[in-house]
């Protein structure tokens, strides 16, 4: 194991709690959308995990970021125009969201939160983390490609491919905030 890529990786206000970096999204309560003022931070994170990262960015389109993590992902997404979604950076998944926690050094949600089955240990996500950065890099792109959404509708899409369809009741538009 690792344990650069292990430890948490920031020591700014240790102990914040995790609701001053995430809230949830009025999607899917399997999505995270990260405060403007931390997604440099979350996006470093990440960056720094060792998982590759899929790209999307054209003349005249919305441009993403996406990186596979544990049974989810992180986005980042830049919209031109007028968005169905607004930009900004997401997670998906529970696990990925305590994961990030912890290398964040942020004070995760005491209980499982709505959609969570169980609270996993931190060492568990660990492990599975150090599996994920064994796997094929092809594989794994398909995973963060799969986290590319425009609108509601598509981040509904992805998580049902990651957490299945009874993850995907919630179905109210997100807003920026």
């Amino acid at each position: 194991m690792n344990a650069s890529h292990n430890a948490p990786v920031t020591s700014s206000e240790p102990g914040r709690v995790w609701s001053k970096v995430f809230h949830r999204s009025r999607i899917s309560p399997h999505v995270f959308v990260v405060a403007d003022a931390e997604a440099e931070q979350v996006n470093q994170v990440v960056a720094n995990l060792g998982l590759p990262q899929a790209t999307s960015n054209s003349l005249f389109d919305n441009a993403h970021w996406a990186t596979p993590l544990l049974d989810g992902a992180v986005t980042r997404l830049l919209t031109y125009g007028l968005p169905a979604l607004p930009s900004g950076t997401r997670v998906y998944g529970h696990r990925p969201l305590r994961l990030l926690c912890h290398l964040m050094d942020l004070r995760p949600p005491a209980r499982a939160l709505t959609g969570e089955r169980h609270v996993p240990d931190i060492d568990q996500l660990l492990a599975h983390l150090d599996r994920q950065r064994q796997a094929e890099p092809e594989v794994l792109l398909v995973q963060a490609r799969t986290a590319m959404a425009n609108d509601a509708q598509e981040v509904l899409t992805a998580v049902r491919v990651f957490f299945g369809d009874e993850a995907a009741d919630v179905t109210a538009v997100e807003r920026p905030g």
